[in-house]
């Protein structure tokens, strides 16, 4: 039950940042601010799920264990929407030339 609520709480935390870090790019039209909010939040978001896992677990490991459950997943989206944002700008170079 516990590791259901862990998983479920990592997955609509990721859908929230995805989705915050899509209308930032609407808006701004501009996806490395996108990448850097979704690096920002993961910092913010790894501290708060840290707490609720604490909760959860009932036990001072727990933060740890929500540090790695949500900090790593965060990191990895982020890099993969700034390799997606170099690829867009070497893409839109090349038409360029």
């Amino acid at each position: 039950m516990t590791k259901l609520a862990l998983l479920s709480i990592l997955i609509i935390s990721i859908l929230f940042v995805n989705l915050i870090a899509f209308f930032y790019y609407r808006k701004t039209k501009n996806i490395y601010f996108s990448a850097f909010i979704i690096l920002i939040s993961a910092v913010v978001l790894v501290i708060v799920e840290g707490f609720i896992a604490t909760i959860i677990l009932d036990a001072y490991v727990g933060f740890f264990f929500g540090l790695y459950l949500v900090g790593f997943y965060l990191l990895i989206n982020s890099l993969i929407v700034f390799l997606i944002a170099v690829v867009v700008s070497i893409i839109k170079f090349s038409k360029r030339l």
